[in-house]
């Protein structure tokens, strides 16, 4: 059977090209890292590389341990996480992925509250559209992700645990040309319109256009971010029309910056934390997914 160091030194040697500076990466020494090489390649019964002046190049069989090396590397990544996370004594680290509403609607409060509850829990965060931080959640590369994720896309070996869902307005700032006109905007129309908007979730583009392209027929000119803040600040400047869900312009409306857009439809908004259903059983993991259905709730 294949031992994670030996896997571990074909990746290297093929990602450098040369015993030397695969030693120095992995750091080893050369002769070792030699040695260990020509002991697998005898217990295999293959060259795993051509050896010549330039370095070295892989075999069949060399590319083939390397390639796989990756998957089995990222499992083996995972379950050290994992285990570490789950442990009940010292500091823990949580990868965490959230979409731009999150970020800007309850992030700050459900962070507060668990590093009070969890003082040695250092969290990193990153806001990407929710395609992506689906994908990072299946590569292990974020233990939990915050978004609007639509339930038919989801990943079967995913678990999904409902957070919030509201409606969808849409608002612009008061002076915007479209409040002189007294009617019930439709979304085709709207759609027409300069947007400032993060990239939508396959959940609002269902609603907005199950059988089309919602970009389709889209007027040029707006802004895409997944920032909301800078997508506000913009909005307030520029006639530009900003979606989101109603708790995310309480403020803003009660104090006159925007003002809703009437429309004659309605979207929803839905968000979902996404996680590995393993995950779960670290208690400052499933401690965090209750604590974001908590602020969200208020």
């Amino acid at each position: 059977m294949l031992e994670v160091a030996e896997i571990s030194a074909v990746r290297a040697i093929v990602e450098t090209g040369s015993i030397k500076k695969a030693a120095d990466a992995l750091n080893t020494t050369q002769p070792t890292l030699s040695k260990l090489l020509l002991r697998l390649e005898d217990r295999l019964g293959a060259t795993l590389f051509h050896r010549s002046r330039r370095g070295m190049v892989p075999t069949a069989a060399g590319s083939f341990v390397a390639t796989s090396a990756v998957g089995i590397v990222t499992e083996l990544s995972k379950i050290e996480r994992q285990i570490s996370t789950m442990a009940e004594a010292g500091p823990v680290t949580i990868r965490l992925g959230v979409g731009p509403i999150v970020e800007h609607l309850f992030l700050s409060k459900t962070l507060a509250n668990h590093l009070t509850e969890f003082p040695r829990t250092r969290i990193d965060i990153r806001t990407e559209a929710a395609e992506v931080l689906q994908q990072l959640v299946l590569t292990g590369e974020v233990d939990l992700a915050v978004g609007p994720f639509d339930e038919t896309e989801i990943d079967p070996r995913l678990q999904a645990v409902s957070v919030a869902e509201e409606p969808i307005i849409y608002v612009a700032r008061p002076e915007h040309p479209l409040f002189n006109e007294d009617k019930d905007w439709t979304l085709a129309e709207l759609m027409q319109l300069p947007l400032a908007t993060p990239h939508s979730p396959t959940s609002v583009n269902k609603q907005m256009a199950p059988d089309a392209n919602p970009d389709e027929g889209r007027r040029d000119g707006g802004l895409r971010c997944e920032n909301y803040p800078t997508l506000m600040a913009v909005a307030r400047e520029v006639d530009l029309v900003l979606p989101g869900p109603r708790s995310l312009f309480e403020d803003a409306l009660d104090a006159g910056t925007f003002k809703p857009i009437p429309t004659s439809f309605t979207l929803m908004w839905k968000c979902a934390c996404l996680l590995r259903p393993e995950t779960l059983y670290a208690a400052p993991l499933q401690r965090l997914v209750d604590q974001f259905t908590d602020v969200a709730a208020r």
